[in-house]
């Protein structure tokens, strides 16, 4: 049993009355002294942070305080599930109590005893601890010393130094990156510093920085969260000395920035957004060396690319220090229950692996029975006793793709907030899947087209510029191009808006920005030969059929060949 503690009083407020306090200007004023005093707080335990997020997640998250003489914890309960999490939650990157100095053991202690007294819960994720020395503090306090579990975790950081900077700069590669941009237009960097600024460049920030967390990790925070832009916005609002946000513009449209929180010296990476459709200039570095220069001259010290373990990070990282991901259990009961569940996991893992079982397989197969129909079953085994394909390729000369070339203003070009509209129609489509592939495109260099009808993906379709080589995987075959070769492909238009003649007015557009490239002399589309709706939109925008490839499969066996057109030979397998 956990020894009992000196006594403290220790106020424990919920819902009404907490959200009254927080929002009483002389507790606010003694709640920022005692920030400015503990020499753990950060930029996500001052008020200005935690009340905009209190307020602005209201509808999710009621308040609980808990405090004393000498110390303050900001929490919050989830109002369907009950479970009591950080003030922040996952928009905080640091989770602490604040406390005078020499008093962290002993308020965290109490305070905990007092939240368990109060408040029904199970567990209390602090994610992460700004300083890893903060654990002794929680394995001091008996009421906590059996309830805690902790891990480990590297911290990446930035340091401003003149030298390394002025090394970046001068780097010939690093030069040439600039003097690339500033050829495309003007490139321009500065620090959003007035509150009527942050509503210009937020939405854009928004986009790059969904576009890429979706297509990298499968997941959009601002599209998921309906209130993560409200909150942004009124932080910023609330104090944009502490709230850092900078961003780089070619010809004023933003192509990276970097939203951050000030702790005393330090700038805490919030989210760096960076445009994939720039890639091969890596904006996103020279956007964080230009920003390295610039809090040189603020007089900063450090850049917390904040933990995580994405590659990235560590390629700037020049320094780390540790912090940790805390777990606080109600009691030791709940605690070792929860261990000893992970260690059967594992242990059902070991087996797993040992007997040449991939669980995410598993998972996989479960998920695809839950999803067969029985004529998909029909057609599959079908399509094992013989299947053929036949896909055939169209071309369009310079002089003639003039004539047919025709501007549209429903379809943009390479806009993220469009491909951001997108949600699966069919059952083969993920939205994680396709993020992932337009990132990987656009930093290809390759070009996105699209429509918008109101706030859905209505049409798309992708361009490559300068093809050279093409490996059409319906028929298992390359094919060589031209030189000047503009390649349009993989089009869609969603069930719903079938019909309504975007497939052409999309490639009438596409066919205006190949022409701006004065080296272009033939433009190549190709579909299957069965997908007539297709066939006759293409023939009629006058592209001149070249020739066909071919697949076939007979049980085992599988052959391709080729028109003589592409110089490819008959094969067999």
């Amino acid at each position: 049993m956990d020894a009992p503690t000196r006594s403290m009083s220790v106020d424990v407020m919920v819902g009404t009355p907490a959200h009254a306090l927080i929002n009483d200007a002389a507790f606010v004023a003694q709640w920022s002294r005692l920030a400015d005093a503990c020499a753990h707080a950060t930029y996500f335990q001052r008020p200005a942070f935690v009340r905009t997020w209190y307020d602005s997640y209201e509808g999710a998250y009621e308040p609980v305080v808990a405090r004393s003489s000498s110390g303050l914890w900001l929490l919050a309960r989830a109002r369907g599930s009950g479970a009591l999490v950080h003030a922040g939650a996952q928009q905080a990157e640091y989770h602490a109590w604040l406390a005078e100095p020499g008093c962290d053991a002993e308020f965290v202690g109490h305070a905990w005893r007092a939240l368990v007294h109060e408040v029904p819960f199970e567990v209390l994720r602090m994610r992460y601890l700004p300083q890893a020395g903060l654990l002794s503090a929680l394995r001091a306090a008996p009421m906590l010393s059996s309830r805690v579990r902790s891990r480990a975790a590297q911290r990446p950081l930035a340091l401003v130094q003149r030298a390394g900077i002025d090394a970046s700069f001068a780097k010939k590669s690093n030069k040439s990156r600039f003097s690339r941009l500033r050829k495309l237009g003007a490139l321009t960097f500065r620090r959003i510093t007035q509150a009527d600024e942050i509503d210009a460049v937020l939405d854009e920030l928004i986009a790059l920085y969904d576009f890429r967390q979706g297509g990298a990790h499968g997941t959009s925070p601002f599209h998921e969260d309906a209130d993560k832009r409200a909150f942004h916005a009124r932080t910023f609002r609330a104090d944009p000395e502490a709230t850092h946000v900078t961003v780089t513009c070619l010809d004023g449209r933003v192509i990276a920035g970097l939203w951050g929180g000030v702790t005393r010296r330090t700038v805490h990476v919030g989210l760096l957004a960076y445009s994939p459709v720039l890639a091969e200039h890596s904006p996103g570095k020279l956007h964080l060396m230009q920003l390295q220069r610039l809090l040189l001259d603020e007089g900063m010290e450090a850049i917390d690319l904040t933990p995580g373990g994405d590659a990235w990070k560590e390629r700037f990282a020049d320094a780390h220090d540790a912090v940790a991901d805390v777990e606080l259990y109600r009691d030791a009961w709940r605690r070792r229950r929860v261990e000893a569940g992970e260690a059967l996991r594992d242990r059902a893992r070991s087996v797993a692996v040992a007997a040449g079982v991939r669980p995410a397989a598993v998972r996989k197969a479960i998920a695809m029975v839950g999803r067969v129909r029985p004529s998909a079953v029909a057609r599959r085994l079908a399509s094992v006793l013989g299947a053929e394909r036949e896909f055939r390729v169209y071309r369009m000369e310079r002089a003639a793709v003039e004539r047919a070339a025709r501007p549209d203003a429903r379809v943009a070009c390479d806009r993220l907030e469009d491909l951001l509209q997108f949600e699966p129609a069919e059952r083969w489509e993920s939205r994680s899947a396709f993020l992932g592939e337009a990132l990987a495109r656009l930093e290809r260099g390759e070009r996105a087209f699209t429509v918008c009808v109101g706030a859905a993906l209505a049409h798309r379709g992708w361009m490559v510029q300068g093809q050279k080589r093409s490996f059409m995987s319906e028929v298992q075959q390359a094919i060589d191009f031209p030189d000047g070769s503009v390649a349009l492909y993989d089009f869609y238009t969603h069930p719903r808006f079938r019909g309504q003649g975007l497939y052409g007015a999309t490639i009438r557009h596409m066919m205006t920005v190949a022409l701006q490239d004065s080296r272009m002399r033939f433009c190549y589309i190709a579909v299957l030969a069965h997908n007539a709706p297709s066939r006759h939109v293409i023939e009629s925008l006058g592209f001149a059929y070249q020739g066909s490839l071919y697949w076939q499969r007979r049980l085992w066996t599988r052959r391709t060949w080729a028109d003589p057109v592409f110089g490819a030979e008959q094969s067999g397998a």
